[in-house]
């Protein structure tokens, strides 16, 4: 069975219906025409009841089918359903996939039906993330970036008072020092790391997200946009269109030898994942996003802090997370674009994205959410406006996360930068080529 009719049969077996007026009970009678919309999601995922429900009494005459597939299914059953006789009108999706599905003409553009103020109050990097060739095509509805976590009672016992403010924080020999000062037994093998494993993916070194942006920040954002720095900083052309020259330069690859030094001579951090090694108290730091801060607030297994993102000349951090938009073949375009709007602004929002726990990516929501007004998680807050990045952007966006993934990987497992960023410049262009 090929990929497609696994979605297709994915998306039969795991298929989630909440009835026609599931979140109608209490509205008040249709007066109009019926309208049922469609979406497609993940278990769990927005847009949630509460909201959903209090639309609903403003909106009487708009049912919802949800259809729910697990994520590793959700990218080919968007796919396949979006070019059906019968496509979702609303999907929820992975953030770094917008410009990817709007050149495939899979979203629908809603810059007309953003509300006044949205482009004051949204976030840049969520609005770059979003928009594709002069048009918005998702109003982002959370935010996430990651930042550096530590174990109180570790780095204090090794004399390390890791920075809290962005203006002083570390770069990258600073955390290596600090790494080796903490970390207990021999290198390769100590029975405390320096920097614990990462658990996003597979729980090995290299995912795009967290560890592009060592060579990104060796770049420069401001320099000469035909210069080395300027390339490395931004690690895609501009349009989304080339990689030459942007993934292989000697900024990146003298990043990228200090990247691989961590897992190999420096040996303070492990190549293959150690489970929940931070949270065993096995580890002095830690990269993750808010949901660690979260998950110990609410289990404090150890005392713990956050310290901003090290860096070698520019400070930044990827940003992304799930989002939603309307579909451009949805048979109610209007009030399709309508809803995903409204569940993106304001209350509504807010109703969101508090249940779910993560960042909004509206600046006027910040001083609701009481944990990120102050230290430890206002770190997160303030590297999202002040350092944060959309992952390289562009209508390749899943080819070239995978490429650019596995390339990472192999530099962290011993292999020759230079070689390996030359290799994946190639074959991530060859795919922006197509």
């Amino acid at each position: 069975m090929d990929a497609r009719n696994l979605a297709l049969a994915g998306l039969l077996s795991a298929t989630a219906l909440y009835g026609t007026g599931a979140y109608a009970q209490d509205a008040p009678a249709c007066a109009g025409e019926p309208v049922t919309l469609r979406i497609l999601r993940t278990p769990g995922n927005y847009p949630y009841p509460a909201p959903m429900e209090a639309w609903q009494r403003e909106n009487p005459c708009v049912t919802f089918e949800i259809n729910e597939v697990p994520f590793a299914q959700l990218a080919d059953t968007i796919s396949v359903q979006a070019a059906s006789s019968n496509p979702p009108d609303i999907i929820v999706y992975d953030g770094p996939n917008t410009q990817s599905y709007a050149a495939s003409g899979i979203l629908l553009p809603i810059t007309k039906y953003l509300p006044d103020g949205w482009d004051d109050d949204i976030l840049p990097a969520t609005k770059a993330e979003h928009s594709y060739e002069g048009e918005v095509y998702s109003p982002g509805i959370e935010q996430t970036t990651i930042a550096m976590y530590y174990n109180k009672a570790l780095v204090e016992a090794a004399g390390i008072k890791p920075p809290q403010d962005l203006k002083d924080a570390w770069t990258w020999p600073q955390a290596l020092e600090a790494f080796k000062a903490c970390q207990q037994g021999p290198a390769g093998s100590p029975t405390i790391w320096g920097l614990g494993p990462t658990r996003f993916g597979n729980g090995q070194p290299g995912l795009t997200y967290q560890d592009l942006i060592y060579q990104r920040s060796a770049g420069d954002p401001t320099a000469d946009p035909e210069s080395s720095a300027f390339k490395t900083f931004w690690a895609l052309s501009p349009d989304g269109k080339s990689v030459e020259g942007y993934l292989n330069t000697p900024e990146t690859v003298e990043a990228l030898k200090f990247y691989q030094s961590l897992f190999n001579s420096e040996g303070v951090a492990p190549k293959v994942g150690i489970p929940n090694a931070y949270f065993d108290g096995k580890a002095c730091f830690y990269i993750d996003t808010p949901a660690a801060g979260n998950a110990l607030l609410k289990d404090p297994k150890i005392e713990w802090g956050i310290t901003p993102m090290p860096y070698f000349k520019s400070p930044v951090v990827h940003t992304g997370s799930t989002t939603i938009g309307a579909t451009a073949r949805s048979k109610n375009p209007e009030i399709a674009a309508k809803f995903v709007v409204d569940m993106s602004w304001g209350e509504y929002a807010y109703m969101n994205v508090s249940q779910r726990g993560n960042l909004p990516t509206l600046k006027s929501l910040f001083p609701r959410f009481e944990i990120y007004n102050s230290y430890p998680m206002k770190v997160f807050v303030d590297q999202l406006q002040e350092w944060g990045q959309p992952r390289p952007p562009g209508p390749k966006f899943a080819q070239y996360d995978k490429l650019v993934t596995d390339a990472l990987r192999a530099v962290a497992f011993g292999g020759e930068p230079t070689d390996i960023m030359a290799d994946a410049e190639k074959k991530v262009q060859r795919i922006l080529d197509r």
